[in-house]
């Protein structure tokens, strides 16, 4: 059974959901009590400019009627927080409010946003209440709710729903790599969704790069990859010379779960290191993405956070690159049937 990361987070706000004030922070006092009974956070893929709304509906557990104070805020990749003002709602001791509709203004910073919803049982003071439990002065956290990765933000999104790749953004190589060649006729959108053919018989692989250069941002794929041991699907940026400038997502090949997160800068590898993913990466798509700036990376799978850099990154523009491929440093077994590495989709 394959792991899903939404489906645990799932569970995990279903515990937080239904926690009482000491979910949030202080200790909880009878008068003064609340719960967030329902949260439904945005997702998906939403385009810069667009605003994301979440709905909640809270009950006042305490012993008192009271107004109790309802805040929104989201976090971005870069680690910033973007607060909408509390709004208040009057409740009875026992009362569940009406669904409230909130939602930030417009979004511009590309990734995965984190979301988190709090109540007080006064007006938080200050403004920047997403930060912890504690940010609005006197104003004591009574309940929480939050999911780290609900939503991204992205740009561009390329889905190869086209015959040929389009020359305007993408190049099928052909080069050396490893223990065999790259060729252009082992590359090609085919059912919406870019495949690339690792050949029966050979060593041999594909790949393509972007035609434009690109800095820091976040960069996502969909991908599965094939069941062909000795070999790896790479999704990355690059620009020559070698150990130069370089963001590497690299996967084996297999089953054996193996994920490789590395940057290069300088002329040297100054990140590296393998990590075990929780599913089989032959058996279905996953989402692979990272988002970079000047001083940190962070590498993300099926939106959770798995690995984080900081320093010693590349400070130039790089290709963006997909390629399925024989390494040297793996002993070579030859497919006996054509195998294949499947993207559905790149988002940049």
């Amino acid at each position: 059974m394959s792991w899903d990361c939404k489906v645990l987070t799932s569970m995990l706000l279903a515990a937080l959901t239904v926690t009482a004030a000491a979910g949030c922070g202080g200790s909880p006092k009878q008068a003064v009590a609340a719960e967030i009974t329902a949260f439904e956070p945005p997702s998906g893929a939403l385009q810069p400019g667009s605003p994301a709304a979440v709905s909640v509906r809270v009950k006042n557990t305490g012993a008192e009627d009271r107004t109790l104070w309802v805040g929104y805020s989201v976090q971005d990749s870069a680690g910033d927080w973007l607060d909408t003002p509390a709004s208040p709602v009057d409740l009875a001791s026992g009362e569940e409010s009406d669904v409230r509709e909130l939602s930030t203004g417009p979004l511009e910073t590309p990734g995965y946003y984190k979301v988190r919803v709090s109540v007080w049982g006064e007006e938080p003071k200050g403004e920047k209440t997403g930060e912890d439990d504690d940010a609005a002065g006197e104003s004591r956290c009574l309940a929480k709710a939050e999911e780290v990765s609900a939503f991204r933000i992205s740009s561009t999104q390329e889905n190869f729903d086209t015959l040929e790749l389009d020359p305007d953004r993408w190049e099928a190589t052909t080069r050396r790599l490893g223990r065999g060649d790259l060729a252009p006729e082992n590359v090609g959108p085919q059912d919406g969704q870019l495949r690339l053919t690792l050949p029966a018989g050979t060593l041999d692989g594909g790949e393509i790069q972007s035609t434009d250069l690109y800095g820091p941002g976040f960069y996502a794929a969909r991908m599965k990859v094939p069941d062909a041991p000795s070999s790896i699907t790479g999704f990355f940026l690059y620009e020559p010379p070698d150990y130069a400038s370089e963001i590497d997502i690299e996967l084996y090949n297999d089953s054996s779960r193996k994920i490789l997160f590395t940057t290069y800068a300088g002329g040297k590898q100054t990140h590296t290191e393998t990590v075990q993913l929780p599913f089989d990466p032959t058996e279905d798509f996953h989402d692979y993405a990272f988002f970079y700036d000047r001083n940190s990376i962070t590498f993300y799978v099926d939106g959770e956070p798995m690995k984080k850099y900081e320093g010693d990154l590349p400070d130039r523009p790089m290709r963006l690159y997909v390629n399925s491929w024989f390494p040297s440093w793996l002993p070579g077994e030859e497919p006996d049937s054509n195998r294949y590495a499947q993207v559905d989709w790149i988002e940049y």
